[in-house]
């Protein structure tokens, strides 16, 4: 079948299993189809799954049978998405809020301008001359070569080997002020492949906090395995993006987890991956909560 129709077979399927009905109707107007070609998608999705649905003639909807099995495997987190914002991707079409499902509000948008000048510039392997405000220095030009973007859980951040600092660095998106294409040529030493914390992965083992008292909650929260020391979850980030995830998780990263319980639900049990010869190994762990607490955020 074509990738439309496998959409539309995808959406009756999403409605079933989510919702537990669907209209024809309500297919046609979310497609933008007519009634020949709504009556041959449910058409095909009867023949590929005749226990799923069953038609009520008096309401002339589809409703989920007991026997129903998905056609399509439904990610959960982009099930939720659809949930909250509207089944589809938004690109062609507005999305819908949802009255029965809430995402957490997004409150940093960078412009769409911005994003498409840094995505350019990343598939092409280019500079680009910006302004950028930032809270330490304020307002100053700058030759960047951005090689990915990141969502921290708070902001879309671009990482990119900086001109003026001779280093990689992490640019909050929304801070741009102006962006051009630059011409001058990209070396080596620029590149995604000499960006030393992107490279390198750590191996981080979060448990519930020592302080808790239940920790089979937090396990479930966060669908932990189990080995002889209990619960726990365990990850594989870039150096680069590890402190990021620390604070956005409150993981209490001290070594005897000294910070409060009720606020930091989760303990990095070994801090020592974050150290190499006594040294941090990447920059950005120094906003992880305990692993250093004269410092602050920037």
């Amino acid at each position: 079948m074509t990738y439309a129709q496998r959409e539309r077979l995808a959406y009756i399927d999403f409605c079933l299993e989510y919702f537990g009905e669907v209209a024809r109707s309500e297919l046609m107007t979310h497609f933008g189809t007519g009634l020949a070609s709504g009556s041959r998608d449910f058409t095909l999705y009867r023949e590929l799954a005749p226990k799923n649905l069953i038609l009520r003639h008096e309401t002339k909807r589809y409703y989920r049978t007991e026997d129903f099995e998905p056609l399509f495997q439904h990610n959960g987190d982009v099930a939720l998405a659809a949930l909250a914002k509207g089944f589809g991707d938004g690109i062609s079409t507005e999305l819908q809020l949802s009255q029965s499902c809430e995402d957490a509000p997004s409150l940093i948008h960078p412009p769409s301008k911005t994003v498409a000048t840094i995505t350019r510039a990343i598939r092409q392997e280019a500079a680009i001359q910006v302004e950028y405000v930032s809270l330490s220095s304020g307002c100053h030009q700058r030759v960047i070569v951005p090689h990915a973007i990141i969502n921290n859980g708070q902001r879309w951040r671009v990482r990119a080997y900086d001109r003026r600092s001779c280093s990689f660095r992490d640019f909050v998106c929304t801070r741009f002020t102006s962006l051009k294409a630059d011409t001058s040529v990209v070396e080596a030493h620029e590149k995604q492949a000499a960006d030393t914390d992107w490279n390198l992965f750590l191996g981080l083992e979060l448990v519930p906090h020592p302080g808790l008292v239940n920790h089979e909650a937090v396990a479930l929260d966060f669908k932990m395995s189990r080995d002889d020391g209990g619960p726990v979850l365990r990850l594989n980030i870039r150096a680069a993006r590890a402190g990021y995830l620390l604070r956005y998780w409150h993981v209490d990263t001290s070594c005897n987890h000294s910070l409060s319980a009720e606020e930091h639900h989760l303990w990095l049990r070994n801090v020592e991956a974050l150290c190499r010869d006594n040294e941090s190994v990447a920059a950005n762990l120094m906003i992880a909560p305990g692993f250093n607490k004269e410092s602050e955020p920037t």
